[in-house]
């Protein structure tokens, strides 16, 4: 071990313990190199981990978002963590509820396979303003997969796998505290803690606040530009681990409760000298609850590497009431998921394979009703149970010369629309040290959740057309895609990534929510006959120019079709409010053992077309193209990091996002329509704060 400059250069022995830390980020794990055990003293490594990572050794296209990378802004919740992301697109369902969706490949983030740690979530009810409800705080990573992914999961995915990664008590602080404000006077506070019960058994607590009770309304349209909201969300987490045996089990008990207030507010006409005494107001009244209960459990069997059982369960009870002025929507959801997987290899691990069976049941429950005089929706239930067995098997065949194929089939019997098989395949590759190639194809389903999927939609005066939505038919897509990644040699050592990629998502039945067919109404229905599809190419670019400065950058276009339906007429069309292109480029430069920390990200986003307001045969407008920009400074220290940042650095946000605001009760009011920012420039600061050492 040799000391430069105070830093401790460590060339590992085999069989050496290493537990890496550096300033401003906890120590992670311990890695072992088979061999002799080498007792060391407390070594303390500084590493330069990057924020965003393209992985060329993954069988599928995948970028990482790393802890790092989720320290690069305020990153409150799991929306925000892809600000630095030129995979996902994040947007507002509309001006009133504050809530966000995201687009992968071009479609809405419901045709993403939410994971978290490989178990199915956010689904149904929590679909629309589960992108809340993950404090990034919570997490180590996040893995964003494109295309067809492994069958292992179900057959919901269709652009892709976004899984979540969690801290885990058995590798963690005991006791990590962040705090945020901003000068909206928004409030969050986050704090995970561990505890080690035994030499086998370690717990772990993560809770979250968030407190908005400020009124604002910048652009002046006596509607909130942010909702005021109280949410806290608790994670009980246990881990067992024996070695011996060659046992470990995950148990989770989660706890969530979410209340916002919107729209109009007699304290924002008070502050504008508006009347509003005697007035009905457009008021939004948003909760969520939610319980989620999960276990995970794997042993090893028999004397083959890497031959082990796995057996997963959670349940889920959803409660949501939404209210938009005189529309409500209320209900609840139960869902349950049990796996069972048994993973070996024929001969040698070059052939792998995977077998199991999972069940899935959801229950919904839920009722809307439109009280406004010109629509008159009566109570209407909308009901839906789904029961899922299914069976899958996936082989893998990993060659030397750096071929990797996954071939993966699953057949699943819905309760509600049958029989349902999905073949799936993957091929990664290494042409050589610097070129690899993948190509990806498979099929995918998923069950639309009309309204909830949709809430931005009730912020508005539109009637919804309920005659077929208790009879929607399951959509059907097919996925195929490539990529081509370059690693490539540049200076001292250094090297440059780039990855090139394209996918295209065919939809056999897709479903539809037509807002263009007539301006004062939303028609729900399966578009069977038509082409609809979505083709998107990206492109990534990382480096690092010299130590701790590193560069990102990448270039999305999307090009999507749509066909609608009336009757026996079918309308083709380019998909509305998806934005043509968007660039980001993201600059990070730490200092030396990270002390300082830097970030600048800017993105430029492309036009998107307006929904018709005259029909299909409307004349085409377009959205302006708008750049966004963010910045962040972070002070680092072994127990403490204080960080402060601007968010969207210029301000700009999209004109009247509430239109007829002046009549929130007219036939033609309406705040869905969104294609931009509606917060404007949001300067914040925090601190987080780490406490004892891992065990």
């Amino acid at each position: 071990m040799k000391a430069i400059h105070g830093i401790y250069l460590l060339a590992l022995s085999f069989g050496a313990q290493v537990q890496a830390a550096y300033a401003g980020c906890p120590s992670s794990r311990q890695d072992t190199i088979p061999g002799n055990e080498v007792k060391l003293d407390e070594v303390v490594v500084v590493s330069h981990p990057k924020g965003s990572l393209l992985p060329v050794s993954g069988l599928t296209k995948t970028e990482i978002i790393s802890r790092t990378g989720l320290t690069k802004m305020a990153c409150c919740n799991l929306s925000e963590s892809f600000e630095n992301s030129a995979s996902i697109t994040v947007g507002f369902t509309d001006a009133v509820s504050g809530a966000k969706q995201i687009q992968l490949l071009g479609l809405s983030g419901v045709y993403s396979q939410i994971l978290a740690e490989n178990v199915p979530a956010l689904r149904g009810l929590a679909s629309t303003f589960g992108w809340n409800y993950v404090p990034s705080y919570w997490l180590e990573s996040i893995q964003i997969s494109k295309g067809t992914s492994s069958v292992i999961n179900g057959y919901e995915s269709v652009t892709g796998q976004i899984n979540l990664e969690f801290i885990k008590p058995n590798y963690t602080e005991p006791l990590h505290i962040n705090f945020y404000a901003d000068d909206d006077k928004h409030l969050e506070g986050n704090l995970t803690s561990a505890l080690r019960l035994s030499d086998k058994l370690w717990t772990g607590l993560l809770l979250s606040g968030t407190s908005g009770t400020e009124v604002h309304d910048e652009n002046r349209d006596n509607f909130l530009d942010m909702p005021k909201m109280t949410y806290i969300n608790m994670y009980n987490r246990w881990f067992y681990l024996d070695e011996e045996k060659g046992v470990q089990s995950r148990t989770g008990i989660k706890f969530l409760y979410e209340n916002r207030i919107a729209g109009q507010d007699s304290l924002c006409h008070k502050k504008h000298g508006i009347p509003y005494r005697g007035i009905e107001l457009f008021e939004t009244i948003i909760n969520n609850r939610n319980v989620t209960v999960e276990n995970k459990t794997g042993f090893t069997v028999g004397d083959k590497e890497g031959q082990s059982v796995g057996i997963i369960n959670s349940f889920s009870h959803h409660e949501q009431d939404l209210r938009f002025g005189r529309k409500n929507f209320d209900g609840a959801q139960n869902s349950y998921y049990a796996g069972l997987l048994f993973t070996s290899h024929i001969r040698t691990t070059a052939h792998r394979y995977t077998v199991g069976a999972s069940f899935v049941y959801d229950n919904y429950r839920t009722r809307y009703i439109d009280n406004l005089e010109y629509n008159q929706t009566p109570l209407t239930h909308i009901n839906r149970t789904e029961a899922v067995p299914g069976v899958f098997g996936e082989y893998t065949y990993t060659h030397p010369a750096g071929l990797t194929i996954a071939l993966g089939l699953r057949t699943d019997h819905n309760s509600r629309f049958g029989w349902l098989v999905t073949p799936r395949g993957n091929l990664k590759y290494d042409v050589n040290r610097y070129l690899t190639l993948r190509v990806s194809a498979g099929r995918g389903f998923r069950s639309p959740n009309a309204i909830s999927e949709n809430i931005g939609l009730m912020a508005s005066s539109r009637k919804f057309d309920l005659a077929d939505i208790n009879g929607l038919d399951i959509e059907k897509t097919w996925n195929f895609g490539g990529n081509i990644a370059l690693n490539i040699p540049v200076w001292n050592e250094q090297t440059a990534i780039l990855s090139v990629d394209y996918f295209r998502t065919v939809f056999q039945n897709r479903f539809v929510a037509d807002t263009e067919r007539d301006r004062n109404a939303v028609f729900f229905y399966n578009s069977g006959g038509g082409r609809s599809f979505a083709d998107a190419w990206q492109a990534d670019f990382s480096t690092s120019l010299f130590r701790g400065f590193d560069v990102y950058a990448a270039f999305r276009y999307n090009y999507n079709r749509i066909t609608y339906t009336d009757g026996n007429q079918q309308y083709e069309t380019e998909q509305a409010l998806v934005s043509k292109y968007r660039g980001l480029a993201n600059l990070s430069y730490a200092t030396r053992l990270r002390r300082w920390v830097f970030n600048v990200t800017a993105q430029i986003n492309g036009p998107a077309r307006l929904p018709g307001l005259n029909g299909y045969h409307s004349e085409k407008i377009y959205s302006p193209v708008f750049p966004v920009y963010f910045a962040q400074a972070t002070k680092n220290h072994k127990y403490f990091d204080i960080y402060l940042g601007v968010e969207n650095i210029l301000g700009y946000t999209q004109k009247d996002p509430v239109q007829k605001w002046e009549t929130p009760f007219g036939r033609d009011f309406d705040a869905s329509m969104i294609w931009g920012p509606l917060w404007g420039r949001r300067i914040y600061a925090g601190v987080r704060i780490r406490i004892g050492e891992l065990k």
